[in-house]
């Protein structure tokens, strides 16, 4: 009992300390959960329509390439910052071709049409997007730049939220996540999760898993590591990032330790059901995974290594088959200036920095081979002092670099550059 506090204490220290690429800035204030209880609605897709792009030129008769399907094929996209009023702090996937940009508010960001189609007057940090049936979940820390009546209001104490939007971009219920858990502490924004179906949300804590159900706003716990969160001697110690892989399952990655010999902590991942709270556990003691970048592309679950463990490998996880594969990076370092999956775990790419530039490599996840590497460039050297950010979408082959929108004393730089798999 002794060791699993010291770890836990560890665990506690290191959670605090870390940075991830949405940022950790000091927290505001926000709402009690107050606000209509419905689950999102599942009648609209609005998803884009490349025919709609004015631009395109009438087909040609004499061109037998030249149908419907190819004019209609999506371009590389777009990022046009003058879309957005304020600095932009950061771009996350949203749907397709549609990307959430963070300045001083949200947007849903069209890169095909490469226009701005709505916005939410929500204002955040630690950041994190997800998907599901009917629109978007959106977890953060406010910070105080929210307006409208009591749903902006901000929350003392810097406590998680999560907002629910429909496919049209409209607020339809905040939550306070932190207070679901009772007397548990929920430590990151990533160890949130809403199901497929948009109906629940899991929370990890510092002592076991949650689940909220959004219609009858009732919570119910999963597991508690101490009495059910172990396998052998293997025990859970806390969870950093939480993923739903169906609607009744979820993937998990945290620290772990063992309950017999003591030691130092080490990852484990693994899956509960969130039914019968039924648990499977693998210990890696050989590879740390950085639970705060853990990311999932379709079926796929990246884990990357922490900075100062990085060797140029990666760990992944086929959800579907529950099989992992280490992917080698043709580079030794690759891997400690970021890693990022794209939308359907397609793809990663790695950064590597540089005096005056970022170099950026896309690897194919399946064949472990390198399909496109990009250098992208500036006379100011301020912005290659921090790690970018990195959006991959598959449909369009694009592939969106951010740089800047953790340094206050430069404007945000966005790039885009297009690739074939």
């Amino acid at each position: 009992m002794k060791t699993k506090w010291i770890c836990t204490l560890i665990l506690l220290l290191a959670f605090t300390l870390s940075l991830t690429a949405c940022g950790r800035p000091d927290p505001g204030d926000g709402p009690e959960t107050q606000a209509a209880p419905n689950a999102l609605g599942t009648d609209k897709d609005n998803a884009p329509n490349p025919a709609d792009d004015e631009s395109d030129d009438a087909p040609d008769a004499a061109n037998p390439q030249d149908t419907d399907a190819v004019k209609n094929a999506p371009k590389v996209g777009t990022v046009n910052d003058s879309a957005f009023s304020g600095k932009v702090k950061g771009c996350y996937y949203a749907d397709g071709n549609r990307i959430i940009v963070q300045a001083d508010k949200l947007y849903l960001y069209d890169t095909q049409k490469g226009e701005s189609l709505a916005s939410a007057d929500i204002s955040l940090e630690d950041t994190c997007v997800q998907t599901c049936q009917g629109g978007y979940f959106i977890v953060g820390r406010e910070n105080g730049g929210g307006s409208g009546g009591s749903l902006m209001t901000s929350q003392g104490g810097g406590g998680i939220n999560g907002y629910l939007l429909n496919q049209d971009f409209q607020l339809e219920n905040q939550i306070s996540l932190d207070k679901l858990a009772g007397n548990d502490f929920i430590m990151q924004t990533t160890a949130a999760a809403i199901s497929p179906d948009g109906t629940k949300i899991a929370l990890a804590g510092l002592e076991g898993f949650y689940l909220y159900d959004i219609v009858s706003q009732s919570v119910s716990t999963i597991l508690n590591y101490s009495e059910n969160g172990s396998t052998g001697s293997t025990q859970i110690l806390a969870v950093g990032s939480l993923t739903f892989t169906g609607d009744n399952t979820l993937a998990y990655v945290g620290q772990g330790a063992d309950s017999q010999s003591g030691g130092d902590g080490f990852t484990v991942y693994g899956t509960v059901s969130t039914d019968t709270g039924a648990l499977t556990l693998t210990k890696k003691a050989d590879y740390q995974v950085d639970e705060t970048e853990v990311q999932k592309g379709g079926d796929l679950l990246v884990m990357p290594q922490t900075f100062d463990k990085n060797n140029g490998t990666l760990l992944t996880l086929d959800t579907a088959s529950n099989k992992e594969k280490m992917l080698s990076f043709a580079g030794g370092s690759e891997g400690k200036d970021g890693v990022y999956c794209s939308d359907q775990g397609k793809y990663v790419a790695v950064s590597v920095l540089g005096e005056s530039s970022v170099t950026i490599s896309l690897y194919d996840t399946a064949s472990g081979q390198v399909i496109h590497t990009e250098t992208v460039e500036n006379s100011d050297n301020t912005y290659f002092g921090r790690i970018p950010q990195i959006l991959i979408l598959e449909e369009s082959g694009t592939c969106i670099v951010v740089l800047g929108s953790g340094i206050d004393e430069v404007s945000t730089l966005i790039t885009t550059f297009g690739f074939a798999g």
